[in-house]
């Protein structure tokens, strides 16, 4: 396996994608598919930053995906595998045991779940041949998620050991060290120069990656970069000597995405710039139409004050003030209630009292007192002892109290206060009233704006209603004395017309410089400027698509570095030159003698690769393009399998080696002398056979026996629901005669022991008569192996006329008994209709051990009569 490490060396230093299809070309026998090569070719864009569709990660090869390098002499040795659970319908109970030394062979039917057991062999011990899934049993939901796992219990350096495997986990290196045969061992193909060369194992990988997996992504590569368009034909009318003319005559993979989208995006004041630009550049005469625009400016401006004229009688700082002044109001009309209440103290008081007249009436008493009748005195503090000024009589006390509480009132004067309040309030309201809120404008200005912007009027319109509804939400709010629910104002149009304004007045600036020969010619390059923009904006995400093909197309001719064959090449043939030998070719020449393809010889070809000599192997075959013209499907599995042996033969190594179904029905004519060098291998290390080929079975059985070798047989078979039930030795059909007479005992004992019943059950009675059926079967094979001496064998294509030189004759009593025998059993079977009214009773066990018995002492006497005459001889 030293190629299969070096080749996992070298994938080291490869792109991820080819380190995933070595993996997938180790492990699938049959070859990839069309899956695999897409898998395989979105990874390879995956590696060069190609965004892909696809959600697949890269696998590659590792040492878990390789047998472990053995060490010099070192012995694995497989005692059983055991415990298989979720394996196809295999019951997890069961154990499949193998012979340390010599031949095993696992013989089963279709069904019978050899084909699990062998699976699980060529997973746990890392074999090539992986293309058969294993799954659990289908007809269990329960364990369709679950995992499959088994034991296994090996032999290493004579310490047993039991090793775990499971699907999803790396398999052990242990199990690794045994050789499980595939017909990917060696494969044949044809050279530059039509020779058909050898290949060692391994090298098939690299083979096959230069000159399967890489043809095949590499058409995939063309196919895809073919169907990129990136024609620039439909963009030719922006071409030309602006910046975005240059762009796209420059346009490739280089160019920047967001530059070009930059270019091709405009601005609502640019897309302005365009019509303005038109506008000055057409005109007659610049200068007198800037003119007008300059007049227009001076008109937005003046309109644009009057727009805010109105803020004065609604907005939040008139607000405030009015609220302000009708709080005012409020507090000094309390004042005034309070002060009119201190006045009256609870007396009945003229009507007047406290008003205007009767102000003028105490003031005037207030200075006859003061000036006439007691000058310097106080009023009405010092009243006390004095008379009225007004009645000339004694002031009581009540009445000084009055007095004062009068004189109080007068100099607070809080009515007069309470008075100018309500005035300032009703003179606010009367101006917020009476105040013009109109902003429409006159038709002619109406017409100008509309000219400028369609937009504009409605906006005017909705806030001119929303002063007039923010006028009356304030006076109800007045009425109301609650200022928490005033209306909004809408957005005022003043500064839009400020804008417009600004408009009227650049475009005169620019009709000015319009009537300027050299300001005139930068105006027109920035109208080409800005129109070639504006040209690419209605094609710029066509521009973009193309912009981005381009850089795919190019991101994938980058692929085609890794798609260079010659590196892979120069490995392949530096490995084969150090793996081919002159010891290989004389051990291949030696195993395909022994397999029947000596016609198809060896040679050693040297030839020189930079500077370096490097060898291959050929097989000495008519030139072809085609192996399978000169190569039948037999031919190459025998090159196969003297390719296992002949690397066996030269390995340091004693492992156990397994085969799974080694022959197939076209290699009938080479079955038995693969068998015989089968046979041969095991006389040196452990040989494990799983097969269903009856007749191979029997090759071997006979080869073994030739070579003095007791092989070690294992039967498989299903049980109702359950397959891959082990049973010890051969099926019914393949058991020697002794064998079955040995079955045929036991069950005779197992009868016995019930015991009969006198009448027995309908399942008892055809429990016993197929005991006859079986034992009917086993006289045909007491006449095939001991009468005729295995002259002539079923499931073996050929007659062994040497076997006729120990054949005895018969006498007629032995003869008679034998018919006698037979016809017994024909009588009790169910082979044909019996008579109804015949209504036989079935054989008791007495009389099935007595007819056991009386074959047993026939087959005794035909041996002892062989024996006697090999002793006269």
């Amino acid at each position: 396996m030293r190629i299969l490490n070096e080749i996992l060396k070298w994938t080291r230093s490869r792109p991820s994608w080819q380190r995933d299809a070595c993996r997938r070309l180790l492990q699938k026998e049959n070859g990839l598919g069309e899956v695999d090569y897409s898998e395989l070719y979105e990874l390879l864009k995956k590696d060069h930053g190609i965004k892909t569709d696809r959600a697949v990660t890269s696998v590659p090869l590792e040492n878990e995906h390789l047998p472990a390098e053995r060490t010099l002499g070192e012995t694995v040795t497989l005692l059983s595998l055991r415990d298989l659970n979720n394996v196809n319908q295999i019951s997890n109970d069961q154990n499949l045991g193998f012979a340390q030394t010599g031949m095993t062979v696992v013989y089963g039917g279709n069904g019978t779940g050899k084909s699990g057991y062998a699976r699980v062999m060529k997973r746990a011990c890392r074999a090539r041949d992986q293309s058969e899934p294993i799954h659990p049993n289908a007809n269990d939901p329960s364990v369709a998620r679950k995992e499959p796992t088994a034991k296994f219990d090996v032999e290493v350096y004579g310490r047993v050991e039991e090793v775990e495997w499971s699907r999803g986990a790396t398999p052990p290196d242990r199990l690794s060290m045994i050789s499980v045969f595939d017909s990917k061992c060696a494969r044949s193909y044809i050279t530059a120069e039509q020779d058909v060369a050898y290949l060692p194992y391994g090298l098939d990988i690299l083979e096959n990656l230069a000159k399967e997996v890489v043809p095949k992504i590499s058409e995939k590569l063309d196919a895809e970069l073919a169907g990129i368009d990136i024609d620039t034909t439909p963009f030719k009318h922006l071409v030309g000597d602006t910046e975005v003319g240059k762009t796209i005559k420059n346009l490739s993979a280089k160019s920047d995405v967001d530059a070009i989208t930059s270019l091709g995006t405009l601005t609502e004041g640019e897309i302005k710039r365009i019509a303005d630009l038109e506008v000055a550049l057409k005109e007659a005469d610049p200068f007198a139409k800037g003119e007008e625009f300059r007049r227009s400016a001076i008109r937005l401006k003046a309109y644009a004050e009057k727009l805010s004229s109105p803020l004065v009688w609604v907005s939040d700082h008139a607000v405030e003030k009015l609220e302000r002044l009708n709080g005012e109001r409020a507090a000094a009309e309390a004042a005034e209630k309070k002060a009119a209440d201190a006045l009256r103290a609870g007396e009945e008081l003229l009507p007047g009292t406290g008003d205007q007249t009767w102000k003028r009436l105490f003031d005037s008493a207030k200075r006859y007192f003061t000036e006439v009748a007691y000058p310097g005195e106080a009023f009405p503090a010092n009243v006390e002892g004095k008379v009225c000024p007004l009645c000339q009589e004694d002031l009581p006390d009540a009445a000084n109290q009055r007095l004062k509480r009068f004189h109080e009132y007068i100099e607070n004067d809080v009515a007069k206060t309470a008075d100018n309040a309500r005035r300032k309030v009703e003179e606010a309201k009367t101006k917020i009233e009476a105040a013009s809120l109109s902003i429409s404008p006159d038709e002619a200005l109406a017409d100008e704006l509309k000219g400028l912007d369609d937009e504009i009027l409605p906006k005017i319109a909705d806030f001119e209603a929303s002063l007039e509804a923010r006028r009356a939400s304030i006076l109800d709010s007045l009425g109301k004395s609650d200022w928490s629910d005033i209306s909004g104002l809408n957005e005022s149009p003043r500064v839009y017309v400020r804008q417009l304004a600004a408009h009227q007045l650049k475009s005169c600036r620019e009709l000015r410089r319009a009537a300027d020969e050299e300001k005139r010619r930068q105006l027109e390059e920035e109208l080409a400027e800005l129109s070639a923009r504006q040209r690419l904006a209605t094609s710029l995400k066509a521009v973009i698509d193309l912009l981005e093909r381009m850089k795919r197309k190019a991101a994938l001719e980058k692929c085609r570095q890794s798609l260079k064959t010659r590196p892979i090449s120069d490995k392949s043939k530096e490995l084969a030159s150090v793996a081919v030998t002159e010891e290989l070719r004389k051990a291949l020449d030696e195993e395909f003698n022994r397999l029947g393809i000596g016609h198809i010889k060896t040679k050693l070809k040297e030839r020189s690769a930079r500077g370096r000599m490097l060898h291959q192997l050929l097989l000495d075959l008519p030139t072809t393009n085609k192996i399978e013209e000169i190569l039948s499907e037999g031919e190459q599995r025998a090159i196969a399998l003297g390719s296992f042996f002949a690397e066996l033969a030269l390995a340091d190594h004693s492992c156990g080696i397994v085969f799974d179904d080694p022959v197939s029905s076209l290699d009938h004519k080479r079955r038995g002398k693969v068998a015989k060098r089968m046979v041969r291998e095991a006389s040196s290390r452990q040989v494990i056979v799983f097969t269903h080929d009856v007749v191979f079975l029997e090759q071997l059985r006979t080869e073994c026996d030739r070579a003095l070798h007791e092989p070690t047989i294992t039967s498989l078979d299903r049980v109702g629901a359950s397959a891959g039930i082990v049973s010890s030795g051969l099926p019914w059909a393949h058991q020697s005669v002794g064998e079955r007479i040995d079955v045929l005992e036991k069950a005779q004992k197992h009868f016995e022991k019930l015991p009969w019943p006198a009448e027995p059950s309908a399942e008892l009675a055809g429990e016993i008569t197929r005991q006859y059926s079986l034992l009917r079967a086993t006289i045909e094979r007491v006449v095939q192996d001991h009468l005729l001496n295995g002259t002539v064998q079923r499931f073996r294509d050929y007659i062994d006329v040497k076997r006729l030189s120990k054949v005895v004759g018969l006498r007629q009593a032995e003869v008679d008994e034998l018919f006698r025998l037979n016809q017994r059993c024909h009588d009790i079977v169910e082979a044909h209709d019996p008579a109804s009214a015949k209504d036989e009773p079935p054989p008791t066990p007495d009389e099935l051990k007595q007819d056991i018995a009386d074959l047993r002492a026939l087959v005794e006497t035909v041996r002892a009569r062989r024996n006697a005459a090999r002793g006269s001889a």
